[in-house]
């Protein structure tokens, strides 16, 4: 007779509660959706009115600042032509205002344009010279750059009033563009941020070739030697500064007139930097 047969008795594993609740975190982020903001509401014709307010007072207040603190003659400029445009475009606003009987409305993008006003006038009051005229136009630049944004995203969709809509699309978005495009043109000319008038310590005698050349830090190590300031006569090129400053440590270590060869290279041309260089060396032996 054949055995019965066997039964499997064997328990399944449990389950590791770690894994298992890492699954279903995992699960759930995946299935997870951030809810998105809900779309700002559109602003009437009184709130467009009293946004425009808030951005040409900005822009009025930042580069009225600019008028007596700037140091640099472009920016003390354009500065001007932001303070005069920007009162116009007030005024022309005002008359439109008082002939449709429009009265303006406070919301929260006028409230928020007014706190960012402060907040801008302050940090620029804190600076000084070259500081300030950087910053003073990356403001500018940050600031137009808003305006057009909410011109062409909000203000213009919103607006119900022909008369106004004509205003802000043929008048006020050209001069926001065009005062956008200046700025940016003028951060060119400053340059970036610590650059403006370097280059004019290079007749210092321990820093000669050092600054406003490239390649003329190499010249620093030799700076007691004369051969730095034989590579930088030359034409501040930083092949002459290299060839001087070694001249000069060779004079230095050799304690000779060699030296000497390095001080009084001939100024002619770039080349003579590098020459007067190789005459040091030469002399120390």
């Amino acid at each position: 007779m054949a055995p019965p047969p066997a039964t499997d008795t064997t328990t399944p594993p449990a389950s590791q509660p770690g894994t298992d609740a890492q699954a279903g975190t995992q699960t759930g982020t995946t299935t997870s959706t951030t809810p998105s903001a809900p779309p700002e509401a559109p602003l009437t014709d009184e709130q467009i009115v009293a946004v425009l307010d808030a951005a040409n007072k900005k822009e009025i207040d930042e580069a009225t600042l600019a008028q007596t603190k700037a140091k640099h003659k472009d920016v003390k400029a354009y500065a001007r032509v932001i303070v005069q445009h920007h009162t116009q475009a007030k005024t022309k606003q005002a008359q439109l205002v008082k002939k449709l009987a429009i009265t303006a409305a406070e919301s929260d993008k006028s409230k928020q344009l007014t706190t960012e006003t402060q907040q801008a006038v302050d940090q620029l009051k804190a600076l000084q010279g070259a500081d300030f005229d950087q910053q003073f136009v990356a403001t500018m630049i940050l600031d137009h750059q808003k305006t057009l944004d909410l011109l062409d995203k909000r203000i213009l969709q919103d607006a119900k009033n022909a008369d106004l809509k004509a205003l802000i699309e043929k008048d006020l978005r050209p001069t926001i563009e065009k005062h956008l495009k200046d700025a940016e043109a003028l951060a060119q000319k400053l340059g970036p941020a610590g650059t403006t008038g370097t280059g004019a310590t290079g007749a210092t005698g321990t820093q000669g070739g050092a600054t406003g050349t490239q390649g003329g830090a190499t010249a620093t190590t030799g700076a007691t030697g004369a051969g730095a300031q034989g590579g930088t006569t030359g034409g501040q090129r930083a092949a002459g500064a290299q060839s001087g400053n070694q001249a000069g440590q060779t004079g230095v270590t050799a304690g000779s007139p060699g030296g000497q060869g390095g001080v009084q290279p001939p100024a002619a041309t770039p080349a003579a930097g590098a020459g007067a260089g190789t005459k040091g060396a030469g002399t120390t032996k």
